[in-house]
């Protein structure tokens, strides 16, 4: 019989194992064929989701609840414009006695304590700045003679 590797005969032994092994497959880059399980994708998992969702939501609800009921964060007071500027002018005309008019104070003036802003005012014909000073949290203010 012939050896088929081309050797001497081994008079029937078992021909010679090689000496080299199989490439192994690669670790990087596509599936060798389409359809494997390897080129299955990969989604999030559920407990990252839950892991990173939960705190945020739980933040968010905080914020919103401590931020309406929480006066000063969300919530803040302010004074009525037209009630305030309306105020302004019963002032300067029933404790001043002055010929008051188009009395116009900024917008969005906070009802705390000490605060104090300018209104402007028509005094008899002439432009004149008008001191406010916010007394209570409950919206009592002081105002100034006019200037």
């Amino acid at each position: 019989m012939t050896n088929p590797y081309g050797g001497p005969d081994n008079n029937g032994a078992a021909p010679p194992t090689p000496r080299w092994a199989p490439a192994p497959p690669p670790q990087w880059g596509p599936a060798a064929t389409p359809g494997t399980r390897s080129e299955r994708r990969r989604g999030l998992s559920p407990k990252l989701v839950v892991g990173v969702a939960a705190p945020v939501v739980v933040v968010v609800v905080l914020v919103a609840v401590l931020g309406l009921a929480w006066p000063g964060f969300f919530n803040r007071k302010v004074f009525d414009t037209a009630a305030l500027q309306q105020g302004v002018l019963t002032v300067l005309r029933d404790d001043y006695q002055l010929d008051a008019n188009n009395v116009a104070c900024p917008t969005g003036q906070s009802v705390q304590v000490d605060h104090r802003f300018s209104c402007s005012a028509q005094v008899a014909g002439v432009p004149k700045t008008v001191s406010v000073t916010v007394k209570s949290s409950d919206g009592r203010f002081e105002v100034g003679r006019p200037q």
